[in-house]
């Protein structure tokens, strides 16, 4: 996940802006802000410009809650996608395994037929050229279906690129929640 760094319009403090995200908050002075991009180019509006401070400080303690649910949201689909990556690359060991236990029960059946039903009929030329077929036809079959090293290295990188999404998405959960532990001990007490 790329990061745009810059400083907050109003007390010019430094803010990193996650490419995907289209709204940040100032942890120096809780101003939210709508984030629009062109390009490279970075534009920051605040969300709530007339507003008197206190309301800004519970708007964004309402916009960093809603981020915080968007990133759990990300975290867990991330997870769940990262748990089937890992499924896949260590069922490999287990395919090979159960496809030459297929292949040795194919062979298994050809010599039974042969031994009980076929023998009589035909010579043993018929025996050994089916066995070999079956054992080719096998063969082929098992390789197709297995994953070659690319396809594993390949799976193993994208399992390592959303791991690190992960790692920097709960970074950015843990900033959102100091950020919103600050806002909620600044705002002063409503009055009812």
């Amino acid at each position: 996940m790329s990061v745009t760094s810059t400083y907050c319009p109003r007390c010019m403090r430094s803010l990193q802006i996650p490419a995907d995200f289209d709204n940040v908050i100032c942890a120096g002075c809780g101003t939210p802000y709508w984030i629009r991009r062109h390009g490279e180019l970075l534009n920051l509006s605040e969300m709530w410009p007339d507003a008197e401070d206190s309301r800004r400080g519970q708007n964004a303690v309402a916009l960093a809650e809603s981020r915080l649910a968007e990133i759990d949201e990300l975290v867990q689909a991330s997870q769940s996608e990262i748990e089937a990556l890992r499924s896949r690359e260590q069922s490999g060991p287990l395919q090979s395994g159960c496809a030459f236990f297929g292949l040795f029960l194919t062979v298994i059946l050809v010599i039974a037929v042969f031994m009980l039903v076929a023998r009589s009929y035909v010579g043993s030329w018929l025996f050994y050229l089916s066995v070999v077929l079956v054992i080719f036809l096998g063969l082929v079959r098992i390789r197709r279906k297995l994953l070659s090293p690319e396809q594993l290295e390949e799976m193993r990188e994208d399992r390592l690129e959303i791991e690190g999404g992960v790692s920097e998405l709960l970074a950015e959960r843990e900033r959102i929640l100091t950020l919103k532990a600050n806002l909620v001990s600044e705002d002063p007490p409503t009055e009812a």
